[in-house]
Formats: structure tokens, C-alpha cells, sequence
């Protein structure tokens, strides 16, 4: 598989677009905050999250909701690094591929609150919500006509959308496919985090000896996929590509990751023989990397076995969990550091635990210029493990 990414966008607490994520990427310029005015619970302590500038937050449509807006922005954004206009999307094959977790499910809670309440509703936004998933409002908003998905598998959906799309590419199903991902900050995934006792009540820090969990964040990252055939006939410049896509289902546990880490093993193997890329060529690893103890060990005790030695990075230090839009994010940052030449580090890691034997990048890392792949792998709720393999902008150099 090689599959060219026309485009990228992107939306996170780290920016409202890629050149702001890339500066603040490297500067750890992201900070949480404590947002009362969305996520009134009734829980004394405070659980910070990580929220989209908030310049962004004011520009809400009426009509739309975050998770559609930042979405809608980092499509945009995409579209226009690759030269499309909505013009053009209407004369290709053009898939929409969208992983999303709480705009699946919960943007109907007021509704819900207030039905379940026995308030006077309307049902509006219940069948709208029915009537149209992601993907079909983004077919209908672009007026476009291909093959359209949804993505849910929790946390992993985002990676989801990007090795589906990419596979979309590969059977000459589509001449462009718009492979994204988004997700908002929710009442309901914020609690549960809280209830599973695995939120933090300071600013997360991935496989560190003394994290305490998850800090929830959201945004949108969007990777705009081509064809080969199509990238040249418009004799223009690919920003990346997609090398390889690994997925394995370990069914452990609903929400415990298997501590031997079995599916994601698979998942990685499988996405690297995908790509035929070898543990040598590889950059680096953007983990998945949530600070919780059971997910941090698992990934530590298959990258040990699979990926002795290669650099750990943990991007989720610098956004916080945007959960379906994670895997997302995560291909669009791992590709602006691909093309930067260096691994942004993990930020607040303090000190190794011995039982991890895992220590993530510190400081921004230069990489060597004959390393152009980067893996990025997510885990999520239901055992879903999935892995993308990426290629840097001059993948195809010398």
C-alpha cells in the first residue's frame, strides 16, 4: 500500500490549523483548562480538559454541532492544501470515510436529558441525528456522491477512517476519499472516564511512574487521500502517505485493554507487513498513549517485544484524548513531524516506571534524514486495536 495524502487539516487544543498545531506542537504552547460553562457535573474535584482555541468554539453555527464545526474547518483546510474545490470533488470518485464517538451517540443529550425528564421535546434532533450520520451530512455538505462510512469503534475510530479510506484508494473504488475524524467534549464520556477512575485530575502524563489517567480533549484531523494516477494528473505534490493498515479485535474486555497486549501485536505485525517496512526504517511510534496504568502497559509490553529501541512519542501529553477524532489527530501530527524531521516530545514525563521499561522522547528529537515512516496506533473500548503505517512528503526520494 502507498496511498498519497493530498491534504491535511486540523483542529485541537494545540491550534485551529496545522501551521499553528505545527508551532505549538514543538513549543508544548497547548495548556488544559477547567470548562464549566460546557461540563457542569457534580463532582468537587476538578478534571481538566483540553478544548479547541477558543476562537474556534465561538464560530458554532447555530445549526451544527462542535464536533460538525471542527470537522467542517479542518476539511476546508485539507481541500485547500490539496488545490480541491467543492467543484472539483463533483467531477471524481469521491468516498467519505468519518470516525466519530461522541457525535455518534451523544449529541442528543439535551434531548435525551429533557425526554427522559418528562419535559414537552421535540423530535428534530432525534431524527435528524437517525437520518443522518456523519458521513451522509458530509456527502450532503459537499454534495458529493461515493461510497460513504461512519466509523465507531470508540478510540480507534479515526485510525479506523484513515486505513479504511486508504484501502478504498487501493481497490480503485474512489479517486479521492476524505478520511476524518471528530469528536467534542461531552458530559457523558467525561463522567464515564471519571466512574472508570482512570481521569486525572492534573494535566496527563503518558507512561510516566506517577500518571494518574485521562484528560478528555477534542478537535477534528483530516487527511485528504488520492489516487496515484489522480495526483499526477493534477501534477501535484503528495504531503504524505499511508503505507500500511493493521486492525485486530482481542474481545478482553469492555473496556480494559488485554494486558499482554495480543490485539495490538497483531495490529502492528499486520500493519507493517502491510506496508513492508521493517522495524528498522521506522521514525518513530506516536503511541496511543492515554497516562492510564492498564493502557500505558499494555502498549509498553508489545512495543518491548515489536519495537525494541524505537522512539515513543505521545502526543496525547500535548492534545489530551479527543477519542473518536484521536487517531485522526495523531496521523495528522505524526506527518507534520515526518516532514519537520523531528519527533515533538512528550511532555511532563518525569520518571521512568520500572515495570513499563518504557521511556517516551523528552525533547524534541531530530530524525534521521533515511527515516521516513512513522507508526501511529490507537486502542480503544470492545479490545478494537488498530495501527497506520505513514510515509514523510519525500517518502519516494532516493
Amino acid at each position: 500500500m502507498k496511498i498519497p495524502v493530498g491534504g491535511i487539516g486540523c483542529i485541537c487544543a494545540l491550534g485551529g490549523n496545522t501551521e499553528e498545531i505545527k508551532n505549538n506542537l514543538f513549543n508544548s504552547a497547548a495548556s488544559s483548562s477547567l470548562p464549566i460553562n460546557r461540563l457542569n457535573s457534580f463532582y468537587s474535584k476538578s478534571y481538566p480538559v483540553y478544548q479547541a482555541p477558543a476562537e474556534i468554539l465561538k464560530s458554532k453555527n447555530k445549526d451544527e454541532s462542535f464536533g460538525f464545526l471542527f470537522l467542517r474547518l479542518a476539511i476546508e483546510e485539507a481541500l485547500e492544501q490539496s488545490g480541491l474545490t467543492k467543484t472539483d470533488l463533483k467531477k471524481v470518485r469521491v468516498g467519505i470515510i468519518a470516525g466519530t464517538s461522541v457525535n455518534a451517540s451523544f449529541n442528543c443529550f439535551d434531548f435525551y436529558k429533557d425526554w427522559r425528564g418528562g419535559k414537552e421535546v421535540s423530535f428534530e434532533p432525534l431524527l435528524y441525528y437517525l437520518n443522518t450520520p456523519l458521513s451522509r451530512a458530509l456527502q450532503k455538505y459537499y454534495g458529493v456522491q461515493g461510497p460513504q462510512m461512519t466509523i465507531t469503534t470508540a478510540c480507534a475510530s479515526g485510525t479506523d477512517a484513515v486505513g479504511i479510506a486508504a484501502q478504498c484508494i487501493e481497490r480503485d473504488l474512489c479517486d479521492v476519499v476524505i478520511a476524518c475524524a471528530t469528536d467534542e467534549i461531552n458530559l457523558i464520556p467525561f463522567i464515564g472516564f471519571i466512574r472508570l477512575m482512570i481521569a486525572s485530575s492534573e494535566p496527563c502524563m503518558p507512561f510516566s511512574l506517577d500518571r494518574k489517567g485521562i484528560n478528555l480533549g477534542e478537535g477534528a484531523g483530516v487527511l485528504i487521500l488520492q489516487s496515484p494516477k489522480f495526483l499526477k494528473e493534477r501534477k501535484t505534490d503528495a504531503k504524505g502517505y499511508i503505507l500500511g493498515y493493521g486492525t485486530c479485535a482481542d474481545a478482553y474486555h469492555p473496556t480494559a485493554p488485554d494486558p499482554n497486549g495480543i490485539g495490538l501485536k497483531r495490529a502492528l505485525n499486520m500493519a507493517m507487513k502491510n506496508a513492508g517496512i521493517k522495524k528498522n526504517e521506522i521514525a518513530f511510534i506516536n503511541a496511543h498513549g492515554t497516562g492510564t496504568q492498564d493502557n500505558d502497559a499494555a502498549e509498553a509490553k508489545v512495543f518491548n517485544e515489536v519495537l525494541k529501541d524505537v522512539p515513543v512519542m505521545a502526543s496525547k501529553s500535548h492534545t489530551g484524548h479527543t477519542l473518536g477524532a484521536a487517531g485522526a489527530v495523531e496521523a495528522v501530527l505524526s506527518l507534520i513531524c515526518l516532514n519537520v524531521g523531528e519527533i515533538a516530545k512528550t511532555a511532563r514525563f518525569k520518571a521512568m516506571d520500572p515495570a513499563l521499561n518504557i521511556k517516551p522522547v523528552t525533547e524534541n528529537t531530530k530524525i534521521s534524514k533515511d527515516k521516513k515512516i512513522a507508526l501511529s496506533d490507537s486502542l480503544s473500548f470492545g479490545g478494537c486495536n488498530s495501527v497506520i503505517a505513514l510515509g514523510c512528503a519525500r517518502y519516494e526520494d532516493g
